[in-house]
């Protein structure tokens, strides 16, 4: 199981990184429950890179809060990859702030389908793009026009159940998110956790950190 002391491991890079780059993150979560949040306010200084986090565990509070499409929802549902694009790029939206991380999964131990199993979890990572980095407030970032990365052979993280595949996805471009203003860059991948709540939830803590810490490498 992810221990505490590997997210503080973790949160430390991400603080270093977002300090670096003068980055504001904002978190989007739902089966996590603010987790990552707290991940990130446990340490100390968060307070200089650290914005805000929403825990939208409802459908309703992610269409109300967030601006996740309700078409979107009846038709991918909660745990999908375009809700958890939409949640990021709609925290990016109502925060102006840079990053956003968005997760939603079913930690269980209901819950689960044979098409979305218990321990399936959406990740999605934003960030504001070009000139639009640092501007925080000015508008919507675009969503569509994605281009795959290719498919994640095996579920990554502690806890992670073997052999399942997942997919990854950039995305610039116009959304249902979007009205205009700066672009904003989307990475999402989904994963199957084995193990109890407990685990699972840890595991997706784990997986959102090292998704934002693939952004940093990018930059």
């Amino acid at each position: 199981m992810v221990t505490d002391d590997q997210l503080s491991e973790l949160v430390a890079l991400v603080a270093r990184w977002a300090l670096g780059a003068k980055h504001r993150i904002v978190t989007a979560e739902s089966c996590t429950g603010g987790w990552i949040a707290k991940a990130f306010t446990d340490a100390a200084g968060s307070s200089r890179w650290f914005e805000c986090g929403y825990v939208t565990y409802s459908n309703a509070a992610k269409v109300r809060d967030l601006g996740v499409s309700e078409r979107t929802l009846a038709e991918h549902g909660a745990v999908s990859e375009p809700t958890v694009r939409e949640m990021a790029a709609g925290a990016l939206r109502v925060t102006g702030a840079d990053v956003s991380i968005a997760v939603s999964g079913i930690a269980g131990p209901d819950g689960g389908s044979p098409e979305k199993p218990v321990g399936t979890v959406w990740f999605c990572v934003g960030r504001r793009v070009g000139d639009a980095v640092g501007a925080r407030g000015a508008g919507v970032g675009s969503v569509a026009g994605a281009r795959g990365v290719g498919p994640v052979a095996g579920a990554s993280g502690a806890g992670a159940g073997s052999g399942v595949a997942a997919r990854g996805t950039d995305a610039r471009g116009g959304g249902p998110n979007a009205a205009g203003g700066p672009d904003f860059e989307l990475i999402a991948e989904g994963e199957v956790f084995a193990g109890d709540r407990e685990t699972v939830r840890r595991a997706s803590v784990k997986r959102s950190l090292d998704l934002v810490l693939q952004f940093a490498r990018r930059e």
